[in-house]
């Protein structure tokens, strides 16, 4: 048993303690003794007050003590925990990261057990009370801090149902996943924190699946042919080579959807160059393409290309759970530039989902180490918040403290009348 409010049992018990003194400081009547000259005695009552050394009304001072007990004891909040009772918490990754879903439910249902507690995370996180057959792959970036802090949230809420707390994460730990935070966050966590590293998704299959809305032979369409497609799951980069509908807005609402608005005429909004001029070249994250290009737009926004003269050629803007890039590079259809590798080595990052590239590099050993932290597991004692926790024995003994003290009351007053 532990005391969301400890300190109350020392105020009970002080309180306790000097009733019981007070108990010993009795009141008596003086003997009655017959005097020969009553008649030189004033006609009124008389009264005397003594001390004595002696415990009395011990029903009065037992309920009164037992009041004292139950409502300090109440205050304190007892709470009954399970001993020797573990909880386990498996939070499990279902981010773009993952080369295999199935892998990752599998690890994690070797360790989840009844009764624990089951969280799912991508760059979002939630309490799954289903099973782990439901937990399927997304598009979204991972992040270990929602993963970990998500998990810490459930243990402190359940955290009465154990003695200590286990907490488990299945991922494939790359760096894209970690951020200024996670071990932040990590450190607030008092135990270990079990890793358990799934397979990430290659380098080369990455890249995001893109979904072109384009004409017959058009030019860009006909380049991205050429590239090495990844055909697993939906689409999440929609190349929109026409006037974006409102499906599409929609579509790019979602997490990790990835909207490319790069049509020939000029996107809504975007300010025209007067006159239209021309340059030698345009340059992304991951190529360049040395061409003459005619700019009859003017982008303004967070860059993710740029001209030659520095001047964003592409921007990229957050909406919804997912981006939209708008790209200002017209490309002659009649040329056969967009099937060169540079070309298509210039196009990769426009075409990566949001928040550019994925950094599949795995974590190091150091910084597995410094997430697994402590050996031992968390005391659940030291999650329960006391301004928030809830003792379920406190409502009774409140209860039971006010029924004495009625009790008592009514034995007070039955003797008085005897006496």
């Amino acid at each position: 048993m532990t005391w969301l409010l400890p300190s109350m049992l020392a105020i009970g018990g002080t309180a306790a303690a000097i009733t019981i003194a007070l108990h010993f400081i009795a009141r008596s009547r003086p003997v009655a003794e017959p005097l020969p000259t009553t008649r030189f005695i004033p006609q009124q009552p008389v009264q005397a007050r003594a001390r004595s050394v002696a415990l009395s009304d011990m029903l009065l001072l037992l309920m009164r003590v037992l009041a004292i007990v139950a409502l300090t004891a109440g205050a304190a909040g007892p709470v009954l925990s399970s001993r020797g009772r573990v909880l386990r918490v498996v939070a499990v990754d279902r981010s773009r990261g993952l080369a295999n879903v199935s892998e990752a439910r599998d690890s994690a249902r070797a360790y989840l057990r009844t009764g624990d507690l089951l969280v799912v995370f991508d760059s979002a996180a939630e309490h799954s009370a289903s099973t782990l057959d439901s937990v399927v792959a997304t598009s979204a970036r991972g992040s270990l801090s929602t993963g970990i802090a998500s998990a810490i949230r459930l243990a402190a809420r359940d955290a009465a149902r154990a003695d200590s707390i286990d907490v488990v994460v299945v991922s494939p730990f790359t760096q894209e996943e970690i951020d200024e935070a996670t071990f932040k966050i990590r450190d607030s966590w008092s135990g270990r924190i079990r890793t358990v590293r799934v397979a990430a998704r290659p380098a080369g299959a990455r890249a995001a699946r893109v979904e072109v809305v384009a004409a017959t032979n058009d030019a860009v369409a006909a380049g991205l042919s050429l590239m090495r497609a990844n055909s697993e799951g939906p689409a999440t980069v929609r190349l929109v080579r026409t006037t974006p509908s409102v499906m599409d807005s929609a579509w790019a609402r979602g997490a990790g959807h990835a909207l490319v608005i790069w049509p020939d005429a000029g996107g809504a909004g975007w300010a025209a160059n007067s006159p239209v001029d021309t340059i030698g070249g345009v340059a992304s994250a991951t190529g360049a393409v040395v061409a003459t290009f005619p700019r009859p737009w003017r982008l303004d926004g967070p860059a993710v290309a740029r001209w030659s003269d520095g001047t964003p050629a592409a921007i990229e803007h957050a909406f919804g759970a997912g981006c939209i890039r708008d790209v200002g590079i017209l490309v002659d259809g009649a040329s056969d530039l967009t099937l060169h590798a540079p070309f298509r080595a210039f196009v990769s990052s426009l075409m990566a989902p949001c928040s550019g590239l994925v950094d599949d590099r795995p974590m190091s050993a150091a910084q597995m180490s410094l997430l697994a932290g402590a050996k031992s597991l968390a005391s659940a004692a030291s999650l329960r918040d006391p301004a928030t926790a809830v003792s379920r024995a406190t409502p009774w003994l409140f209860a039971l403290g006010a029924l004495l003290l009625i009790v008592e009351l009514a034995v007070r007053r039955g003797t008085r009348k005897l006496a």
